[in-house]
């Protein structure tokens, strides 16, 4: 009897339902237009100079067209535990170096490179690291790098001791890993090899022979001044040449283009009155390059011990080759990240928590904003070559 009861009850509500449905088309005759929010399709094989990737701190990274009002989300990639990317422009092909566990957030580690087709965005091979020893800190500039015109990567490990795993990216496998006690993260250097900055303040310029092995390495005087006014790890390459802001407002010039490492004179971003108003870099992505030559640079006034990392007010211009600012750009909202597209007309991208503000270069003129949900502290951006 209950049984038959169930069922009695089932076929009421399905009837209720069919009337009711039958009701709703009768007041609405007109379907509703498929929805065309989300769209699949192929990317093109060069893609457009105004967009940008937006990296969002473990979690993924996002293809947008920073360029258009249309704002629109290309296309995006999956990331976890300090997940870094590689844009080839060498290859149709992108690169992330990533870290999983089994259970979540425990059991057993793997630490990988997952390689991805440009235009599909599907992956296409993965490298898989040994000894699951790759550096799990906040993303940053160093941690996974090109070599060898883009025909090795270096994935910087951190147990705490430091290494070096060199990878063929063309060949898909591990060719070696370098020990480099007491030094951090891996920047290209010479025609084969990486530099990385030491805690002694010194810097240590690593070349490897044909087979992804140490070949040579060589320790600069100290220059990196530690205990006065640290470099920032954070870098932008202009004309060649490598520039690392201090935390009091130098600019330390690298030459990494040999097979041996220059140390050039640096210079100060800030004059006598903006030091004693404390006029500091700040940030995360705090500097970057136009394909002009010039630097640009986050800063923020009335620093102090411990807002290095803090969002900045300007953005200033620099020209490395007369030691000048050229130009200063006031933001519309404090921002940590910067970046300048590659276009013919480029444009300056400034990243604050949830915004993406776009700037027109030279002048600096404000062009509009998009949406950066989810509150990322951590976002670093990388325009399309």
């Amino acid at each position: 009897m209950q049984t038959t009861k169930l069922v009695s009850a089932a076929c009421a509500l399905a009837l209720a339902g069919g009337l009711a449905q039958g009701a709703t088309i009768d007041r609405f005759p007109t379907p509703l237009p498929v929805d065309t929010g989300l769209t699949v399709r192929k990317l093109p094989a060069e893609y457009p100079k105004g967009w940008a990737f937006l990296a969002y701190s473990n979690d993924k990274f996002e293809l947008r067209d920073v360029g258009s009002d249309e704002r629109a989300v290309e296309g995006h990639l999956p990331g976890h535990e300090s997940a870094t990317l590689l844009v080839s422009n060498k290859r149709p092909e992108l690169y992330v170096a990533d870290t999983v566990w089994a259970r979540g957030n425990r059991g057993p580690r793997t630490d990988f490179i997952t390689i991805y087709d440009k235009q599909t965005l599907l992956p296409v091979g993965e490298v898989v690291l040994p000894k699951a020893k790759r550096a799990l800190v906040v993303p940053m500039q160093g941690m996974f790098s090109f070599a060898a015109d883009e025909q090795l990567a270096t994935v910087f490990n951190f147990t705490p001791a430091a290494s070096v795993t060199v990878v063929d990216l063309v060949r898909r496998k591990v060719l070696s890993e370098v020990a480099i006690p007491g030094c951090t993260l891996a920047f290209p250097s010479g025609p084969r090899g990486f530099a990385t900055l030491c805690g002694n303040g010194t810097l240590l310029n690593v070349q490897l022979d044909a087979k992804g092995s140490l070949a040579s390495q060589t320790e600069s005087a100290p220059f990196n001044l530690l205990d006065e006014d640290p470099l920032f790890t954070t870098s932008a390459v202009a004309n060649g040449i490598r520039y690392f802001p201090s935390f009091f407002g130098r600019i330390q010039p690298l030459d990494l283009r040999g097979a041996e490492a220059k140390i050039l004179p640096d210079w100060s971003l800030v004059s006598p009155e903006e030091a004693a108003a404390n006029w500091r870099p700040s940030g995360n992505q705090l500097i970057t390059s136009g394909d002009d030559g010039r630097l640009y640079v986050i800063m923020q006034p009335n620093a102090h011990e411990g807002t290095h990392k803090d969002a900045g007010t300007e953005v200033w211009v620099f020209d490395p080759a007369s030691r000048t600012r050229v130009a200063r750009i006031r933001l519309v909202r404090p921002a940590s990240s910067i970046e300048v597209t590659h276009d013919r007309e480029p444009l300056l991208l400034v990243a604050s928590r949830e915004k993406l503000d776009v700037y027109e270069l030279p002048h600096g003129s404000f062009v509009r904003s998009l949406d950066m949900t989810g509150g990322h502290r951590s976002v670093l951006i990388e325009a399309v070559r």
